[in-house]
């Protein structure tokens, strides 16, 4: 990954230039600083269906037919996503066909038609996108855990909100939202990938506007839970989900490498401590893993499994203890290099991918305040410890700061709260 390099356009917008060797192809990505949780009560879901109406035309693609019919002519691969700090969007294409990828990407970004006919046909469509993932306990358990961990606060709410939210948004706040918060202020673009002299002057032609926004502002997050909290959704289903989670370090905490180190450990691939533990030697799951999430100012590490009903609790006291055993005693030496080796391995290939790269750099550039590429990422992980995995479990697997939610058909919610008390 060679350096990566920042220049603003006239209009102040801040772009971020990766160049990579030996590829044919470039991204082009465009980021707004805003999420779900920038949303008042009565604008729950709306930076969703926003990033979906982007798609639904522009001044000069006034269709998505339009759109999809002109990107998929480039053979382009394209998407946009949603989150609780940020909303993406990213067209990936042959070198060659950037400069009409940049075209259409900035019309849809400055110039969405958003047109009342058809948000009242997506919100539609979004209303089956919640029920689908509310309807599958795999997807939908995540939520729980969240709204239970980031409880009363807008970190807490779905992303794309709920059906009723969703369907009483008007276009008039939709169009109030997108003025609001894309402007050049509030927006970052990043190019990754085949670089030349031209970009310069692509950049310059379609990110140019002078149109600026108010930067977006939310209410701080601080975890008080002093009690363990559960959550259980009744769903008639042969298989349990459960997730089991602590609020954890935020973006630029000094700890939040080594947690996301001691997430690979217990959970993070088919040799992990909890998938050798209670799948292979117990049998209870199909599948099990441990992850973190990081937002700002605060984040979370889950542990997500699925398995028998029967076998819940058992599976309960069995995660706990395998947290409890990583307080109580430092991982070895051979156990830590082996995660980190997979870290490195995992990274390596993934930033082979233009798209990945520009998602990292914009990541690196908003949240952590830098533009640290991930050599220096894997080097500073070359340099923890034992020692260090144990000290920030101690941290964060305080048992009083528990939450366990649970999708499944029986209720013993008495019984499972006990098995996560101190």
């Amino acid at each position: 990954m060679k350096r990566i390099f920042i220049k603003r356009l006239s209009n102040r917008l801040p772009v971020l230039m990766v160049p990579m060797n030996g590829t044919a192809s470039a991204t082009i990505l465009v980021m707004a600083r805003v999420g779900s949780r920038y949303e008042t009560k009565s604008e729950q879901g709306i930076s969703h269906v926003l990033e979906h109406m982007l798609f639904k035309g522009s001044e000069k693609w006034p269709t998505a037919k339009d759109i999809a019919q002109t990107l998929d002519g480039l053979g382009a691969d394209y998407n946009a996503f949603t989150s609780k700090d940020q909303t993406g969007y990213y067209i990936k294409v042959a070198y060659e066909h950037l400069p009409k990828a940049m075209e259409v990407l900035s019309d849809m970004i400055w110039h969405p038609l958003l047109s009342a006919e058809e948000l009242e046909r997506e919100k539609k469509v979004i209303c089956e996108e919640i029920k689908m993932y509310e309807d599958n306990p795999l997807m939908h358990i995540g939520d729980l855990l969240e709204g239970l961990i980031f409880a009363n606060s807008s970190l807490g709410v779905n992303i794309a909100g709920s059906i009723k939210s969703v369907s009483a948004l008007r276009r008039s706040q939709v169009v109030a939202f997108h003025r609001k918060f894309y402007g050049a202020n509030n927006l970052l673009v990043v190019v990754a990938g085949k670089m030349t002299s031209t970009v310069n002057n692509l950049l310059s032609k379609n990110f140019s506007l002078n149109r600026q926004s108010v930067p977006g502002v939310y209410k701080k997050f601080h975890s008080n839970q002093s009690k363990p909290r559960l959550v259980w959704q009744k769903k008639d289903t042969q298989q349990v989900q459960l997730a089991f989670g602590f609020p954890a370090y935020g973006y630029r905490h000094k700890n939040r490498l080594a947690l996301d180190l001691l997430a690979m450990v217990l959970g993070g691939n088919m040799s992990s401590r909890l998938f050798m533990r209670l799948r292979e030697r117990e049998g209870l799951c199909y599948a099990i893993n441990s992850s973190t999430e990081n937002y700002e100012g605060i984040g979370l590490l889950a542990i997500q499994a699925g398995l028998d009903k029967s076998r819940l609790s058992q599976a309960i006291s069995l995660i706990k203890e395998e947290l409890q055993k990583v307080i109580t005693k430092p991982v070895s030496q051979q156990e830590l290099t082996k995660a980190k080796d997979y870290v490195k391995g995992k990274m390596t290939l993934a930033m082979e991918n233009s798209s990945i790269q520009a998602q990292w750099a914009a990541r690196q550039y908003i949240f952590e305040h830098s533009l640290e590429n991930y050599q220096s990422v894997l080097e500073r992980l070359n340099r923890l410890t034992p020692v260090d995995l144990r000290r920030v479990a101690k941290e964060i697997f305080n048992f009083k700061k528990a939450n366990l939610a649970i999708i499944g058909p029986d209720d013993n919610k008495r019984v499972w709260l006990n098995l996560i008390k101190p």
